[in-house]
């Protein structure tokens, strides 16, 4: 399993377009297979940083999702709505061992 942490910041007076595009990116995804669950938060103090979190039942499965055509197009609307670019971070699950 993995998480994948994407971080955006928003133009002023943009929230609301970013908030329906995000919705869209979220229902799509979330009819991917592989797909697990994904939440949207604000930081607490600058609702213009967002993070996008998702976990994926594997990389390959996210992959498919972050280079599909639907996902690139509606980054493609986002992108005017961007204070720069996103950032994503790919985490992976780790097993610790017992000593």
């Amino acid at each position: 399993m993995i998480r994948i942490i994407i971080e955006r910041n928003i133009l002023d007076g943009k929230l609301d377009d970013y908030h329906a595009l995000i919705r869209q990116a979220k229902n799509k995804a979330s009819n991917m297979p592989g797909f697990l669950s994904g939440e949207i938060f604000h930081v607490k103090d600058d609702k213009h940083q967002v993070i996008v979190m998702s976990c994926w039942d594997s990389f390959e499965t996210w992959e498919v999702w972050a280079e599909s055509e639907d996902r690139q197009d509606l980054l493609d609307e986002m992108r005017p709505l961007l204070k720069n670019d996103e950032k994503i971070m790919v985490l992976q699950s780790s097993h610790l061992k017992k000593d």
